[in-house]
């Protein structure tokens, strides 16, 4: 069964959890920044005796057992990793060819080689040892306790929206009239829901960073999350169109840009849905009560993407519709048991990443029981739109796309032609199909499309050398920008932009500090 293993990942190619090393005569350094990297990340397999291009190529079969006992000795060496990890290397033979296999497992730690941090890029090994915000990162996503969970020191009651507290119970009045909020105080409640608790020796209530994402006021998650946003975006045109700018050069028809709590960002997101999406004709069978099956599908769509971000990264939370699709962005928290790259809906476990949002969402009937979000959405797509096509990609950043509608001429007429847009988001959109002056001439479209495909496809490479042209066009244009600013203007993570910058130091450097400092082109 090994070997019938080895073979089938030697011929799918390098990506974030499998990766392929000659090493045929010795084990380089590289190999084990690799086993750093799976460590810290999600895990993989590293194939040894396999060139880059998936050929078995075998080690030499009088030192493969030094060559593993080197391994084990290094792993064991706490001068070199620190903490050691443990595994075992598996020696194969594949038609008479001598290989090795490593299975690393995902590391319950933050694991360093040789003083160094090492994480996983796509097919490429990273040192974040010098990039503080990558390493950050790296430490979050290893931090046992919950983003969540965590006490926000100074947070009070004064800080939570009595609006909202009392928006969640007017619903529950209608919904489940005999609910216990009902005759609840805000303290009450949070206590309740395990929001916040008190300490024992003072009596002080202590709020937690869930208490201030259900229920804060816009002021104070700007002072405690100034990072947290969510963004809904209404695209006149099909997916397909939006990323051929040649074509139709236009970024949105119409966004809103949302900072407040979450309950609010639910009930902003339920009317964008609404607003954009059509509303197809469903008659349940044996009654005369149509059922909208729009919200009955879009509502599992819109809740996942509120309750099962990551917001200890602080990146943005994003709802795309477009004209035949919608696709959700958000960061998210990487586990083991939920493999990175493509997935399938059947593949993605019942773990819940942020079981306080989740309570009080369950609360409020907006999800139910655990795995009964995907049910719902095989349950409700097919009645939707028959031709319905899921993509899921996880990584970093998870995205999720659902095609809702086939563009022909018939369908095309169900989308709304007038844009009606709210006065709040007015000064956000262009009122014409043109491209913003503010966005160069050298970002095609590459820069600015939806990744749905395998980032560790070949393209990747032609996108990097465009992302690194549009990075030198915007600091021509505004030498003062800073990387979040690159990173927002480009649609990409911030590490990717980090590791941009860092691949282009030997023609440009950043003069002065990180805040108010500039970028200086040597060449």
């Amino acid at each position: 069964m090994r070997e019938e293993q080895f073979i089938r990942l030697s011929q799918t190619g390098e990506n974030a959890q499998i990766e392929y090393k000659t090493c045929s005569e010795q084990i380089s350094d590289s190999l084990y920044e690799t086993i750093c990297s799976f460590l810290n990340h999600s895990g993989g397999q590293i194939l040894v005796g396999v060139k880059d291009n998936g050929e078995i190529v075998g080690v030499n079969p009088d030192k493969i057992t030094a060559l593993q006992g080197n391994i084990i000795t290094a792993i064991k060496n706490q001068e070199l990793f620190l903490p050691c990890p443990y595994f075992t290397p598996q020696i194969l033979t594949i038609d008479n060819k001598v290989v090795m296999l490593l299975d690393i497992p995902c590391g319950q730690y933050v694991y360093r080689y040789k003083g160094k941090y090492w994480d996983r890029n796509g097919d490429a090994d990273i040192d974040v040892t010098d990039q503080p915000e990558l390493l950050l990162s790296l430490f979050e996503r290893k931090n046992p306790h919950l983003f969540e969970e965590r006490i926000v020191e100074d947070l009070t009651l004064d800080d939570l929206d009595d609006n909202t507290f009392l928006y969640c119970q007017n619903i529950l009045a209608v919904v489940k009239p005999n609910h216990p909020w009902l005759q609840l105080t805000n303290e009450e409640i949070l206590l309740h829901t395990r929001l916040a608790k008190k300490d024992k020796g003072s009596g002080i209530l202590k709020l937690k960073y869930a208490a201030l994402i259900l229920f804060g006021k816009e002021e104070a998650i700007e002072d405690y999350m100034p990072r947290y946003r969510f963004e809904a975006l209404f695209h006149m045109c099909t997916y397909k169109e939006y990323n051929d700018l040649k074509q139709l050069p236009n970024r949105y028809d119409d966004r809103i840009t949302m900072r407040c709590n979450l309950i609010r960002v639910y009930d902003r997101l339920t009317q964008f849905t609404e607003r954009y999406l059509p509303n197809k004709f469903y008659l349940p069978e044996g009654t005369t009560q149509r059922e909208d099956i729009r919200w009955d599908l879009f509502r599992e769509i819109v809740a996942n993407l509120c309750v099962h971000s990551d917001f200890s990264t602080g990146y943005a939370c994003f709802f795309h519709v477009f004209k035949d699709r919608v696709v959700t962005k958000n960061p998210t928290r990487l586990l083991p048991e939920i493999p990175e790259g493509e997935l399938t809906l059947h593949q993605l476990s019942n773990y819940t990443k942020n079981p306080l949002l989740v309570r009080v969402f369950h609360e409020l009937s907006w999800v139910e029981d655990m795995g009964s979000g995907i049910r719902n959405i095989l349950r409700y797509a097919p009645l939707y739109y028959p031709n319905y096509k899921v993509e899921i990609i996880n990584g970093m950043q998870f995205i999720f796309s659902i095609t809702y509608m086939g563009m022909s001429q018939e369908t095309d007429e169900n989308v709304p032609r007038n844009l009606q847009v709210s006065q709040e988001t007015d000064e956000n959109v262009p009122r014409n199909l043109q491209v913003s002056q503010e966005i160069p001439d050298i970002i095609d479209e590459e820069d600015l499309k939806l990744t749905l495909v395998n980032p560790v496809q070949k393209k990747e490479i032609s996108k990097k050398h465009k992302r690194h042209q549009a990075i030198i066009s915007l600091i021509k244009q505004n030498p003062q920008i800073t990387m979040d600013e690159m990173s927002e203007r480009l649609d990409v993570a911030a590490r990717t932009i980090h590791r941009d910058i860092e691949e282009l130091k030997h023609i440009l450097e950043h003069v002065g500090p990180n805040k108010g400092g500039y970028w200086k082109l040597l060449k």
